[in-house]
């Protein structure tokens, strides 16, 4: 009676928490500030503007804090005062088109160093995952052989021992000894293990764990996106230091202090060695986190794209 009901009640328990990271921590898909990316073009004349005047270095009362703060990133913050100024101003159009032109190429270079991080990030995945399949694919293999052994051994020893109608002391020693090997059989087939050697010289999780900035793997417009206070933290952490607190909490580097702990982290922050299919798992889990952290940032250059393009139709309506 008491273990269906602890089965029953551990049942009910079962749902785990969110991770302490998360809490503070907003990773939206959608910018939590985004009046001007459901704004089409063509209705560029119903946006509101403010009405205040814009002195020079005030461009957050005519951009959201989002496009304000992703241009700070980009240390290109004084230029966009500077057109917000213009804009507000309507003193020396050429001027504004110039710096809006030049603000336009900058994040749009942004932009593609985001996205070809992404795609090299993407690449690694891959790697990670082909590796997996294939572990996976052989460890399958060898789990189903062992425990088509295991039956047959098992139906074997009780044909021997079913075809004598009086138990014998050797046909007892058989049937223990087939009964143990059945088994033993039976039992690795849940704990086959093939692991395989893989490299990953190139290490972008190494440099996020030991937050050394290097430009051979992040731009350093990306790097100060990643290792500055975040406006999506409460607590006002940096997105590396949430992203380092998640893996941590969802344990992906075993349990804190332990002898599995320094192994991974030796693997999986180092050049490479012997994996698993569970270790490529979460190396694989890591950089896909680690990525959609750097999406955001693209995310951020595509809201500082549109409001600078959308306050240029305003102002070629109002000329």
């Amino acid at each position: 009676m008491l273990l269906p009901a602890y089965l029953f009640a551990s049942g009910c328990v079962s749902t785990l928490p969110p991770a302490k990271s998360i809490h503070a921590f907003d990773r939206g898909c959608i910018p939590p500030e985004a009046r001007f990316k459901s704004i089409p073009f063509s209705e560029v004349e119903t946006v509101p503007s403010s009405t205040e005047a814009i002195k020079d270095g005030d461009a957050k009362k005519y951009y959201s804090p989002i496009a304000v703060d992703i241009a700070d990133v980009m240390h290109v913050l004084p230029l966009l005062n500077r057109l917000a100024f213009l804009e507000r101003a309507h003193e020396d159009a050429n001027e504004a088109a110039r710096v809006r032109q030049r603000l336009l190429n900058m994040v749009q270079l942004a932009t593609l160093e985001v996205s070809s991080l992404v795609a090299e990030l993407e690449c690694e995945v891959h790697r990670a995952d082909e590796v997996q399949d294939r572990l996976k694919d052989i460890q399958y293999s060898r789990s189903m052989s062992q425990t088509i052994l295991a039956i047959m051994i098992g139906g074997f020893i009780d044909a021997i021992t079913g075809g004598f109608s009086i138990a014998t002391r050797a046909i007892n020693v058989i049937s223990v000894m087939g009964g143990t090997l059945e088994i033993l059989f039976g039992a690795s087939a849940n704990f086959t293990k093939v692991k395989q050697e893989f490299r990953h010289p190139h290490n972008h999780l190494e440099r996020i764990w030991v937050g050394d900035e290097s430009r051979e793997y992040y731009p350093p417009q990306v790097w100060r996106f990643l290792t500055r206070p975040s406006s999506r933290d409460q607590e006002g952490r940096s997105l590396r230091d949430v992203l380092i607190a998640t893996w941590q909490e969802e344990g992906r580097l075993g349990e804190l202090g332990s002898r599995r702990e320094q192994e991974r982290k030796l693997l999986l922050f180092g050049s490479g060695g012997i994996y698993d299919a569970d270790d490529l798992h979460i190396r694989e889990a890591m950089l896909q986190q680690l990525e959609s952290t750097i999406q955001l940032m693209h995310q951020d250059l595509e809201t500082l794209l549109r409001e600078l393009l959308i306050h240029q139709a305003i102002e070629e309506r109002q000329s």
